[in-house]
């Protein structure tokens, strides 16, 4: 039985870094225009906004993919997380979330889509398996782009964030810094 390499986790900083090319190419094959800012935007986050993290995921030097966060007071909102389709299956999605967690030290909360279908029920399952909690809260997440729609989503939450109590104020402070809504 061989011994698998950990699945390194590295903060982003330079806006000039190339595997800002790597992230662009997988965030925007992964998920769907109206569930994503333009890359261009994210590049400007990286370089202007000191609560915006893009982090890197690395297995034997080699990246695999990437997760985007935005740290608050309380916690740590994981807005994209994505592994390259040529890395996907082997556990590397586990083992990157399992490194982001350690490395961010806070709890964290995400959105996931509505449990509609077999791989929307397979991603809640994913991070479930991983010690998050769905949250039964009906969620809006805002749209990305000028004229989009409302998506009905839902929160997940790790660690010590307790929703039945903060749903709102996590939600307007997702609304305020993340999407720009009032």
């Amino acid at each position: 039985m061989s011994i698998q390499s950990v699945v390194v986790c590295r903060s982003v900083k330079d806006f000039s870094d190339p595997v800002l090319d790597l992230i662009e190419k997988t965030y925007t094959e992964s998920f769907p225009e109206v569930e994503r800012r333009d890359f261009s935007l994210v590049r400007h986050l990286v370089k202007g906004e000191p609560r915006f993290s893009v982090y890197a995921l690395s297995r034997e030097d080699r990246y695999v993919g990437f997760i985007t966060g935005w740290f608050f007071e309380d916690y740590t909102y994981v807005e994209h997380f994505a592994i390259d389709p040529a890395a996907r299956n082997g556990g590397i999605g586990a083992e990157a979330m399992r490194q982001f967690l350690t490395v961010c030290g806070t709890p964290v909360v995400l959105e996931v889509e509505m449990p509609g279908d077999e791989m929307s029920k397979r991603r809640i399952g994913f991070y479930e398996r991983l010690g998050f909690n769905l949250d039964g809260h009906v969620y809006h997440q805002p749209p990305y782009r000028n004229g989009g729609g409302w998506l009905e989503m839902r929160l997940m939450t790790y660690g010590g964030v307790d929703l039945e109590h903060s749903f709102e104020q996590v939600k307007n402070c997702l609304y305020k810094n993340v999407y720009g809504i009032s």
